[in-house]
């Protein structure tokens, strides 16, 4: 008995200190929003996602994942708008500071000092002027927008920031300027290095860029470098006519995005949820037989690409068991299987040229069915998404003009990516 009471004992200590901390944290919590709101700052707990709503470089504009959390809001002394945001995605979590800009611009990487590169920065590495030192990185686009915004001034701001931390991660996007991992916790430190980052806003709205600037986006979520994928989230009505599985019950749809890239066909992507239940039996601690319902959770990613019109069934995917239509070529027919309710169709399509891109381009098996494409990727993510639609952008490039004639429009919906003529 004397040691269930020093469990007892033990447990209520621990309760009780668990208690105090969290106490303890909570008036320091207090006392930290308390010292914004001296500054004029506003404070938001639970910001909703309008926050970030118009970035869209990394950090932001990857992954479905992306949750904006504590946020800090204002003016700096030259009355320029700043933010100071927690920011959770699938890659990336942390705090980062923003402050506006006059206009939009091209994408532009900054990083000095021991900093790393921001993850899925896709950019051509640009020369550092000498004016920044040894140890800067810059990463743009158009190496031509770099060339004029890092002027002196510009860079005489860079190294003041860095001269006051280990490392400088700062990156243009749109109007905004962004830095990652401002020194929020240090309150009295925050107001210098805003005012900081408002001077290098100033520098870089001092020089004349106008002919860069770029169109206002419409206001959604929006992804890197793919302007026009746009996410819905839920909309359970594609559950009526995409080829889902449609056992068990409880169908439901996720992360459900829209869009297109360039020239090719629109997509939807999703990821579809259902259940299954199935009946077992077990032994209680009694010894005696029981049965109980179990309940079994499945998922499944969805794609599936538009097209501007009916084609014949065709399906091309890794060779299995089953051959699929036989061509000309030996090296294709072990790698892969083709099959088409019209075989005509089959040979039309998938020519020497075409057989040369699937070879030289391995991608997910593919369908078509009616006027969609539908994909098996193996998961639902925005890498999964991006390389299917470029992969069947490479494969409707090389469908010969006089297949699309012969299936009622006047040429090509796809222009020559290496088209065969016809």
């Amino acid at each position: 008995m004397s040691g269930l009471v020093v469990l007892m004992a033990i447990a209520l200590l621990l309760v009780a200190a668990a208690i105090a901390w969290g106490i303890v944290a909570l008036v320091r919590r207090q006392r930290y929003i308390g010292s914004i709101r001296q500054r004029g700052w506003s404070f938001v707990n639970s910001p909703t996602f309008d926050a970030v709503a118009r970035l869209s470089n990394p950090p932001f504009g990857l992954g479905f994942l992306r949750k904006p959390d504590d946020q800090i809001t204002g003016l700096t002394a030259a009355g320029r708008p700043f933010q100071v945001i927690e920011y959770k995605s699938t890659y990336w979590s942390g705090w980062v500071g923003m402050v506006t800009l006059s206009r939009r611009l091209p994408e532009l990487w900054i990083t000095g000092g021991e900093t790393a590169p921001r993850y899925g920065v896709l950019a051509h590495g640009v020369v550092a002027p000498p004016q920044l030192g040894p140890g800067w990185q810059i990463g743009a686009m158009d190496p031509a927008f770099a060339q004029e915004v890092l002027t002196a001034q510009l860079c005489g701001r860079l190294g003041a920031m860095a001269a006051g931390q280990p490392g400088v991660n700062l990156g243009i996007d749109g109007d905004q300027v962004v830095v990652l991992n401002p020194p929020r916790k240090q309150i009295d430190q925050l107001g210098p290095w805003l005012e900081q980052l408002g001077a290098i806003a100033a520098a870089i709205d001092a020089t004349p860029l106008d002919h860069w600037i770029q169109p206002e986006p419409e206001p959604r979520l929006r992804f890197y470098h793919h302007p026009d994928w746009y996410w819905i989230g839920v909309d359970d009505s594609l559950l009526q006519y995409t080829p889902i599985n449609r056992g068990g019950y409880g169908h439901r749809t996720q992360d459900v995005i829209r869009g297109r890239d360039g020239d090719g066909p629109p997509f939807v992507a999703f990821q579809h949820h259902w259940k299954t239940s199935h009946t077992e039996s077990y032994t209680d601690s009694n010894g005696n037989s029981q049965t109980r319902t179990v309940v079994d959770h499945h998922s499944e990613p969805i794609l599936g690409f538009q097209l501007p019109v009916r084609m014949p069934q065709l399906s091309v995917g890794q060779r299995g068991l089953r051959k699929g239509i036989g061509f000309e070529s030996n090296a294709f027919n072990e790698r892969f299987a083709v099959f088409s309710a019209d075989t005509k169709f089959a040979y039309d399509v998938v020519h020497p040229r075409q057989m040369e891109y699937l070879m030289a381009t391995p991608g997910a098996p593919f369908r078509i069915e009616g006027d969609w494409v539908w994909f098996a990727p193996g998961e639902h993510s925005q890498p999964a998404i991006a390389f299917c639609s470029a992969y069947l952008r490479g494969f409707l490039g090389r469908v010969p003009r006089f297949v699309w004639r012969n299936l009622g429009l006047p040429d090509t919906p796809y222009p020559n990516r290496e088209t065969t003529a016809g």
